[in-house]
């Protein structure tokens, strides 16, 4: 997995583990909070990222042919070795309208930096078509508003570190503020964070969620995705409950060139 070797100091300047710790790092790491199986057909947009069989990462449908996901995920891969899994809830047993797909081409963010994981982004050109269901569908992308959203993904949710056999979906609160990451770390204009210690109980994203959507409900079943996780201090061994997300409107143009036009979707 990716190491991200920069520090974040906090007050009075007590140093912390570094951003991107393999031990726990980012995924579903509930640490024994609530979280819950995803029903069938909640997020249909959802995708396993999966490297030489294995599930490594998450994403999401962009659209018929194009999949987004964190470029920390793929980087230095080939297409022979990344497949994306679609309609997938378990990654065990077979599910309505599962699909393994192979690539046509990894498409990384041309200024994407690996040591601090600015612009981590990538695009999946998948190999054929993707027909749309109930299960497979592609969902549309916004700006972060409100002050709730959700997590999902297969990533570790005890302290085994061990990821999920089954899609999890958990909320997560908005923070009281990002100052605690410096400028370069984090920028505000391509990220952004989100978490909070006081209201989400232990939640947070943990190890192979690096690419897994952050998910803005705008109904009881509608949705939209605002981020995918990039980055955080390990979803079990650090007090730092903030997250940081690449901020997806900030790729609209990127987005737009590389893989098309999204259909139109009705968002209530």
């Amino acid at each position: 997995m990716h190491h991200v070797l920069l520090l974040v100091s906090l007050v009075f300047f007590t140093p912390v583990e570094p951003l991107g710790n393999p031990i726990g790092r980012i995924s579903n790491g509930f640490n024994g909070a609530e979280n819950a199986v995803v029903p069938v057909g909640r997020f249909p947009f959802i995708v396993s990222v999966t490297s030489n069989d294995n599930h490594i990462c998450g994403g999401f449908i962009y659209n018929s042919r194009f999949i987004v996901t964190a470029a920390s995920c793929v980087y230095q891969k080939t297409t022979s070795q990344v497949q994306v899994t679609v309609g997938q809830r378990s990654l065990i047993l077979p599910d309505p309208d599962e699909s393994r797909l192979q690539l046509r081409d990894i498409i990384i963010h041309e200024a994407y930096n690996h040591t601090t994981r600015f612009n981590d982004i990538a695009m999946l050109e998948t190999s054929q078509a993707l027909e749309f269901g109930p299960y497979v569908n592609y969902t549309l992308y916004n700006a972060v508003s409100g002050g709730l959203a959700y997590i999902s993904g297969w990533g570790a949710f005890d302290e085994s570190k061990m990821l999920s056999t089954k899609l999890r979906e958990a909320i997560v609160n908005s923070p009281n503020s990002c100052d605690l990451f410096p400028v370069d770390i984090f920028d505000q204009n391509t990220m952004f964070c989100w978490g909070q210690s006081v209201l989400d109980a232990g939640v947070r994203p943990c190890q192979f969620d690096e690419g897994s959507p952050f998910i803005i409900p705008t109904s009881s079943t509608t949705f939209y995705v605002a981020g995918i996780v990039s980055k955080n201090l390990g979803c079990g061994d650090s007090d730092i409950f903030e997250t940081i997300y690449t901020r997806l409107t900030a790729y609209y143009g990127w987005m737009t060139r590389t893989g098309g036009l999204q259909p139109s979707l009705e968002i209530e």
